[in-house]
């Protein structure tokens, strides 16, 4: 699939970028260490203390990686469900993904079938949904985000069929800040989707470079990045859910927050 493929490679590209960054420290210390302990010091008397060698780039690996192993288990078990549920699936789904805000079985004309919880914090959004997407199907999963008063959904929604049919849609929502509780450092994560911020952990992600980037464009032609501004090293990467591009970006400790 598509997300699992352009996310697998960005990861893969800064995991190889983190790799050879600490190869080459680590190469050099140990002679530091070797010129130290034969013309200074005898080892016994030498204590090193451990060197930090994170990158930024595996500074958003380490953060990253739960979440996206998360999320694909989570578009697997949802892609897969184009017939219709019965309430002990829904159950099952939301016990397994407990960062879910909620799932909904609406029919063609939007009227809840059935639905967990029974009564939505934010009030349930699918009209979007059931509109056509001209250059992505009806047959995929799809999705948007809702921007609302207690913060940005977003929407997954596969359609389930009936004798080849499309009838309605399985739908799962989620607010992403209890998607980033997953995170070993959540704070230090920048989350977008469909040009819209669902997380700026301690950012004030206006004041930050993820703010101006023209997302639209630069995801029709890369997958991940690593910049700098002012002397902070900025790096971020794409992982699609369906056919909402979620960006997972970071900074450098120097970053404005």
């Amino acid at each position: 699939m598509r997300y699992s493929l352009r996310c697998g490679v960005a990861l893969c590209a800064l995991l190889v970028l983190v790799t050879g960054c600490k190869q080459s420290v680590n190469n050099t210390w140990r002679e530091t260490k070797g010129y130290y302990n034969a013309y200074v010091n005898t080892p016994a008397e030498l204590k090193f203390d451990k060197v930090d060698v994170m990158t930024v780039e595996e500074n958003l690996a380490v953060m990253y990686t739960p979440i996206g192993e998360e999320l694909e288990q989570f578009v697997r078990t949802i892609d897969a469900k184009d017939v219709l549920p019965d309430i002990a699936w829904i159950d099952s789904t939301m016990k397994r993904f407990p960062w879910l805000s909620g799932i909904a079985v609406v029919n063609i004309e939007g009227k809840v079938l059935m639905q967990r919880p029974t009564v939505s914090m934010k009030p349930l959004n699918v009209a979007p949904l059931l509109e056509e997407d001209k250059n992505y199907g009806f047959r995929k999963l799809r999705g948007f985000v809702d921007e609302t008063p207690l913060g940005n959904e977003a929407y997954v929604a596969m359609p389930f069929f009936v004798d080849n049919e499309m009838r309605g849609l399985v739908v799962a929502h989620f607010d992403a800040r209890n998607l980033v509780e997953l995170s070993p450092n959540p704070e230090n994560l920048v989350v977008i989707a469909n040009q819209k911020v669902l997380w700026s952990g301690k950012y004030q992600f206006e004041k930050t470079p993820f703010a101006q980037i023209d997302w639209k464009q630069m995801l029709g032609e890369d997958s991940y990045g690593v910049f700098e501004e002012s002397g902070t090293s900025y790096t971020w990467l794409v992982q699609y859910i369906g056919n909402i591009p979620m960006v997972f970006g970071t900074a450098t400790d120097q970053a404005a927050s």
